[in-house]
């Protein structure tokens, strides 16, 4: 899928980024190859699986959301990144030091996060900066997530920010192998839960879902939200976890805060979000 940023201070990604890691990619700056047949597919298989989400999420935190209307949605591919222009200040920071692969994907992510913004009514003006935890920075009256699974990147924007906080994770089971991170991740009753199933499916829905439980509670407790912070079941009938806080992480997130989680899978792919009203 291909977007392109214009407007205030924009920069061809390409241009900026040709000195610091393009060569190393063996490819032009100019090159473009439109998306293959199999990315195509991909494409149209996870953009089902991202709405599918987002639309039970939306109901479950405000019936009266719509999705283009109040919430928007863009995923992009890090296969033909030469199509996006950032501006100026999000070029700045990419970290000359980072891999090629890490600075492809914020490119891409801010893309992504433009092509959203665009849908809910908001040109290319303004920057999606960075925060200090690494939190992306949206635009005055915007709330936002942004995630990252080579190659796709994944943003989505809601108006009302002060109503609403938001968090979007994608991952790949594949990302799993070789590694058991379920001790990590899971506390006894998650660890029953994984071990009862598919393990590989199972860890990778519980971490996906707390990643994106993370970005959705971070916004109001400013603070790490730890794994076992946060305990989650799953409920087959909604298709979606059910979180409850089992530590305060500040004044804004008590003990015993819940949330739901909806987790759906494509292919190797598993997205979790969280759309969590805030009053």
């Amino acid at each position: 899928m291909h977007h392109l940023i214009p407007k205030l201070m924009p920069i061809d990604i390409t241009e900026a980024l040709s000195g610091r890691f393009l060569s190393q990619l063996g490819q032009e700056p100019s090159r473009c190859v439109p998306p293959g047949r199999q990315e195509r597919t991909e494409a149209r298989g996870l953009v089902s699986t991202v709405e599918w989400t987002l639309i039970r999420a939306m109901a479950v935190a405000d019936s009266s959301l719509r999705l283009s209307e109040h919430v928007a949605l863009g995923i992009v591919s890090a296969e033909d990144y030469s199509n996006y222009i950032l501006h100026r200040e999000e070029v700045e920071i990419l970290s000359p030091r980072a891999c090629r692969k890490k600075q492809i994907e914020f490119a891409s992510g801010r893309a992504a996060a433009h092509a959203a913004l665009k849908q809910i009514g908001l040109a290319n003006a303004f920057p999606v900066l960075r925060g200090h935890k690494g939190e992306p920075l949206w635009p005055e009256g915007i709330a936002g997530s942004i995630t990252h699974c080579y190659p796709w990147s994944v943003a989505v924007a809601i108006k009302c920010p002060n109503l609403f906080t938001i968090g979007v994770d994608l991952e790949t089971t594949d990302g799993m192998n070789g590694t058991d991170v379920s001790d990590f991740v899971c506390g006894n009753a998650e660890l029953d839960w994984v071990r009862s199933g598919n393990l590989q499916e199972r860890l990778t829905m519980i971490f996906s879902a707390k990643e994106a439980v993370y970005k959705a509670f971070y916004p109001l407790c400013r603070r790490y939200i730890d794994f076992k912070d946060v305990e989650l079941t799953w409920v087959p009938a909604k298709s979606c976890f059910h979180g409850k806080f089992l530590a305060p992480c500040g004044p804004n997130l008590p003990r015993g805060q819940v949330c739901a989680v909806h987790c759906r899978s494509y292919a190797e792919l598993v997205l979790s979000c969280v759309i969590h009203r805030t009053r």
